[in-house]
């Protein structure tokens, strides 16, 4: 037990859990009371007790309104399905045939992704609109509705219920082994002061000043809600001011392993997720800055 306890950092309670390094290899232990000494026993691993246990977001119940403006700089929607080995080396020219009116230019691109003693190569096929402010991307194993001017949602799933329908013969599956929506907003500080744009629990230490003049700052969340998972990150990209000109707020949901007919509805739940949760991270300023809103017709 010596030998165990000098390789344990010091655990305090609440944490149920503690990782341990021994040898080179790691270890799950759980942190007990026994007969007043602590115990350390192996347990299964920390991404299995999630999976049991996990505590899921918690955002104040907000009504569904309509602003005059809005922050977005980017709407993405993508699906993920069991990938298809033709098209890693052609192009989907049924897909493009359907999506020509709408998406009339077409550009394939490749992307490299260099790792340890490898470089990976995938093709995307771009389908882009006349103003190329929308595009379809697809690869083998995905296919993802974007746009870089967003004005309402009904707009968006419309175009991506399209997409679905259009989609569905080529893709010949009946499940999706994910789905995400994603919205990136730029939040622009109109008068260098970021208190009051941003919700002040997300940027105290940048308002206080404590790191000086910053070049980058960016953090992520990562986390459970009741239809899925969902990636929050917010922060600064760049900046060689004292005061920076935007912040990013950058809200993703996403399930694994959907069935076809629950695609649209999980979309539009992640769409209500999204906007309670944008409103929690936004100041005052941003609020006004949003303009005059309009309540929307609840749907069941």
């Amino acid at each position: 037990m010596e030998e165990l306890a000098s390789q344990l950092a010091i655990c305090l309670l609440p944490l149920r859990w503690c990782s341990v390094k021994s040898n080179g290899s790691s270890r799950i232990f759980g942190i007990g009371k026994l007969d007043g000494q602590y115990s350390a026993h192996p347990k299964r691993t920390g991404a299995d007790i999630l999976d049991e246990l996990p505590t899921t977001l918690t955002l104040p119940d907000t009504g569904m309104v309509v602003f005059e403006r809005n922050f977005i700089k980017t709407a993405v929607c993508e699906l993920r399905f069991p990938t298809l080995l033709e098209f890693e080396t052609q192009p989907p020219v049924q897909l493009q045939k359907g999506l020509r009116k709408d998406y009339p230019y077409y550009e394939p691109a490749e992307m490299v992704d260099v790792g340890l003693g490898a470089v990976n190569r995938e093709t995307r096929y771009l389908f882009k609109s006349r103003k190329k402010d929308w595009t379809i991307s697809f690869k083998s194993s995905a296919i993802a509705l974007e746009t870089t001017r967003y004005t309402k949602f009904e707009e968006f799933l419309a175009r991506f219920q399209r997409l679905l329908t259009q989609s569905q013969p080529l893709l010949d599956t009946d499940f999706f082994t994910r789905i995400g929506l994603r919205y990136v907003n730029e939040i622009p500080i109109e008068d260098n002061e970021l208190s009051g744009w941003i919700r002040n629990d997300l940027v105290s230490s940048l308002i206080e000043g404590v790191y000086g003049t910053i070049e980058r700052c960016f953090q992520e969340v990562r986390g459970f809600t009741d239809i899925g998972r969902y990636t929050f990150r917010h922060g600064i990209l760049s900046t060689g001011q004292t005061q920076p000109k935007v912040y990013n707020l950058d809200f993703d949901f996403y399930k694994e392993n959907v069935h076809f007919d629950q695609v649209l509805p999980l979309i539009e739940q992640f769409n209500r997720l999204n906007f309670r949760f944008f409103l929690w991270a936004i100041g005052s300023k941003a609020l006004e800055r949003l303009g005059k809103e309009t309540p929307k017709p609840m749907v069941k």
